[in-house]
């Protein structure tokens, strides 16, 4: 029998379901069979009390399983019985009567390696809850956890961990932490764990020599987060120019994890820009990739002028020379990566500043990432986040840097902990999604709903209805029988009802990355299903007129965008007496590329390598530009944003 125990820690596991029964096909770490220790009667019997018991009858299942008698039961069978006496004590909290269950059920399990161990992860649970760790910790050390289902051993794991980490066995807890992390199959779903970052401090902060036998500890183990800890390592050798401890974790990685496709993407990464080391270069010849003719030529032009007055301002200084490489990219993502390419292989410029449409600022930043140069971009890039780093700064609020704001505490704490997505169907949508989901996760936000829609669509009503439940469903079929049954029965025949189930509204927030012309039509649909006075976010194109016309009319609407001061700054006079213009917001986000670049490049002195400029940039904590701050957080930079609400009377900051 293979029980399940509800398990509340504060660092937020889920709770099981039930008890579940144990199949000879159960993880085992030793072959055993187990059918012959089971009874098909007992079985049955136990059957039952579990389904009362999942009804909510503890009660009554506690009867039954106190009027059975042990006379002809298999010590498995024994076991069982009383561990599932501990699970109902449990969940009803009676901690200390569940404890002394499972201390009685572990005589019996010993045949049973699976329920010996499962009952052993219960009997720890409840002296953790007892607040009697020592006693927890080492009945869960003497407890051989590859017996356990793979749900089960993580939270085997994670309570491990925590104990650990109480009793001051540090190292013994970033054991547990990382085996915490097997199930996880890519580097997102790795860094999204909400104690990932723990687990790395702890790891950085071990001794040289301790980290070597960690690592060596799990050699034969398939854990994901071992090769990336080990690159993590790498890249901190890279920074401090350690260019052998940089063969050897590289070298050291690619022999045992070289066939996972993410980690030799980072180490070729690694490898090139260890590589620039030898590339010597004018620091301050930066390269630029703009439209210079084709249909976007006048959007480059208007670029090229924000350039020109940073350039102007930044040859004030003489002893300074800044010098600019021109490309025309046509309008042509694959024109823009071949520019990238030539400006860093031919004209052997140190940066390159392009991407002036979000379609060629990934592919030019692809280019860029190729050669280990540093990429300034003039549109987000649309890329996941592991794809990006230090090496990429996009001057528009990345998806990054808007979802930064969505999930930062002051948001939560104003919108609440349930959220929900309905985004477009579109390379934009997914890019959102899949950030939101990502963050969502770090920080223990619940989603209830993540819902598409095609953005050709003229009636949103069914994107809309799945995320309120109300599309009709098996599981909601007495609901809807009832309601019509009432309404059958209403005397006014000639009232009209919008829809006969009440919306489900499990979501305190919904977050919906669409265009303003989308959004007032999908707004409108939550009315329409009677789910009145929502919150609702967006993101900065909804600083729009047509927004601002008729946002305030669905609830409770916010957008995410950057906070620009109203004030003449310095480059709008500079810019102004130069062209007798404004400058708009192309003018404003080039002049930003151009002199941010040169506040990296002047907080160092005698750089001369593409890795020179490469650690500089990583060294920076944050840099203050025309249109914003930007901070380096876990290795990309995210832009300060700002949260501001549609009311009737116009727009407001929060």
């Amino acid at each position: 029998m293979k029980s399940c125990i509800v398990l509340l820690f504060v660092f937020g596991l889920t709770a099981c379901s039930g008890v579940k029964m144990i199949t000879p096909e159960r993880k085992l770490a030793e072959k055993v069979d187990t059918t012959k220790f089971y009874h098909q009667q007992f079985l049955q019997k136990i059957n039952g009390v579990k389904d009362k018991f999942r009804q909510g009858k503890a009660d009554l299942a506690l009867k039954d399983l106190s009027l059975m008698k042990d006379e002809g039961l298999t010590a498995a069978e024994k076991s069982t019985k009383i561990n599932l006496i501990g699970v109902i004590h449990y969940s009803k909290k009676n901690y200390e009567v569940a404890a002394k269950s499972f201390e009685n059920a572990i005589v019996f399990s010993k045949d049973d390696p699976a329920l010996e161990s499962q009952v052993n992860l219960n009997l720890g649970s409840a002296y953790y809850k007892l607040n009697q760790n020592e006693k927890a910790l080492a009945v869960l050390s003497a407890t051989d956890f590859r017996n356990l289902q793979d749900s089960e051993a993580k939270k085997y794991h994670q309570l491990h961990a925590l104990l650990s980490q109480q009793l001051g066995k540090k190292e013994q807890s970033l054991t547990s932490l990382i085996r915490s992390f097997e199930d996880k199959k890519t580097i997102s779903d790795l860094k999204s764990e909400s104690r990932y970052m723990e687990a790395e401090e702890l790891f950085l902060k071990l001794s040289n020599t301790e980290r070597v036998r960690l690592l060596e500890e799990f050699d034969s183990e398939k854990n994901l987060a071992i090769p990336y800890l080990a690159f993590r390592e790498a890249e901190i050798a890279f920074k401090q120019g350690d260019k052998d401890k940089v063969a050897d974790y590289s070298g050291w990685i690619e022999k045992r994890y070289g066939n996972n496709s993410e980690i030799a993407k980072l180490l070729k990464s690694l490898g090139l820009r260890s590589e620039n080391d030898n590339v010597k270069v004018d620091i301050r010849y930066i390269g630029v990739a703009l439209p210079l003719t084709g249909e976007r030529k006048a959007l480059g032009e208007r670029a090229l002028a924000g350039i020109d007055v940073a350039l102007e301002e930044l040859s004030a200084d003489p002893s300074k020379k800044y010098r600019i490489e021109m490309k025309d990219t046509q309008g042509s993502a694959a024109t823009g990566a071949f520019a990238v390419k030539d400006l860093i292989e031919v004209n052997n410029v140190s940066a390159v500043i392009g991407g002036l449409t979000p379609n060629s600022a990934t592919k030019e930043y692809l280019e860029a990432k190729n050669h280990g140069v540093l990429f300034i971009s003039l549109s987000p890039v649309f890329l996941p986040k592991e794809e990006k780093s230090h090496l990429l700064i996009e001057i528009p609020a990345s998806i990054e840097s808007q979802v930064n704001q969505l999930f930062s505490p002051k948001m939560i704490a104003k919108l609440g902990k349930r959220s929900a997505i309905i985004y477009p169907k579109n390379e934009l949508g997914q890019a959102y999604a899949n950030e939101f989901w990502r963050r969502s996760k770090k920080e223990n936000i619940d989603v209830t709903g993540l819902i598409s829609y095609d953005k050709s669509a003229t009636d949103f009503r069914d994107p809309v209805k799945n995320l309120l439940g109300i599309k009709f469903t098996r599981e909601r079929e007495e609901e809807s029988a009832l309601v019509n049954d009432i309404a059958n029965l209403e005397k006014n025949k000639n009232i009209k009802r919008l829809q006969n189930l009440q919306p489900q509204i499990d979501f305190d927030w919904v977050f919906v990355p669409g265009l303003p012309k989308e959004v007032v039509q999908i707004l409108p649909n939550f009315n329409y299903f009677d789910a009145f006075n929502l919150n609702y976010v967006g993101v900065p194109s909804w600083r729009s007129e047509l927004m601002n016309n008729e946002g305030y009319r669905y609830g409770n609407v916010y957008f995410m965008d950057e906070s620009m001061s109203a004030n003449e700054s310095p480059f709008t006079l500079k810019f102004f007496s130069k062209f007798a213009k404004q400058p708009k917001y192309v003018e404003t986000i080039s002049y930003d590329a151009l002199k941010i670049f040169s506040n990296i490049v002047e907080s160092e002195t005698n750089l001369e390598t593409r890795q020179g400029l490469d650690i500089a940039v990583s060294k920076k904590v944050s840099f203050q530009g025309e249109s914003g701050m930007w901070k380096l957080d876990d290795d990309i930079w995210v832009k300060e944003m700002a949260t501001f609400k549609i009311k009737r009377e116009g727009v407001e900051a929060l």
